[in-house]
């Protein structure tokens, strides 16, 4: 079906159902969890570039996540797999709400779980959508999607006063 550029609204409309369609297909084509994020970071830095992309997992009690799976540039923070939060700030609030959570300095985030706050500095200025993961029976988790830094006009303007 091809959609009209020119009208608007509907080409990006277009835009995030095809989007939407690859990352189903992305999912569905891997063998492993490791393969779903790299393939969800792969797919949708199609439309945007990507730091990196993190999924949590809810333990049984509900109340704590634990990184599971990652898929991140070289110079990303080094939180290993299998490392635990709280479910609290923005965490919370994607699961209780069941809706993605945008936070524009994902490092202020950082700062509220004493297992993340160390690595809060190398990630000033990155922002970051948190995706609940769940069915209509149960909560699984979340999908943190990280965006690379963008480069502030200052720092911009700098560059061509220095010419």
């Amino acid at each position: 079906m091809h959609m009209p550029e020119d009208d608007v609204g509907v080409a990006p409309a277009h835009s995030r159902y095809r989007a939407l369609l690859d990352v189903s297909a992305a999912l569905v084509e891997q063998p492993t969890v490791k393969a779903v994020v790299h393939s969800l970071r792969e797919v949708l830095s199609s439309s945007v570039r990507l730091h990196g992309t993190d999924l949590y997992l809810l333990d049984s009690g509900r109340d704590t996540l634990h990184l599971l799976e990652f898929d991140r540039e070289a110079d990303a923070p080094a939180i290993r797999i299998g490392t635990k939060i709280s479910r609290i700030g923005a965490a919370a609030q994607a699961l209780e709400q069941q809706k993605p959570v945008f936070l524009p300095d994902v490092s202020q985030e950082m700062l509220k779980h004493p297992e993340l706050a160390p690595f809060a500095a190398q990630s000033v200025g990155r922002s970051t959508y948190i995706f609940p993961v769940f069915t209509a029976q149960q909560e699984y988790g979340l999908l943190a999607v990280t965006k690379e830094r963008v480069r502030s006009l200052c720092a911009k303007m700098s560059n061509y006063s220095a010419l």
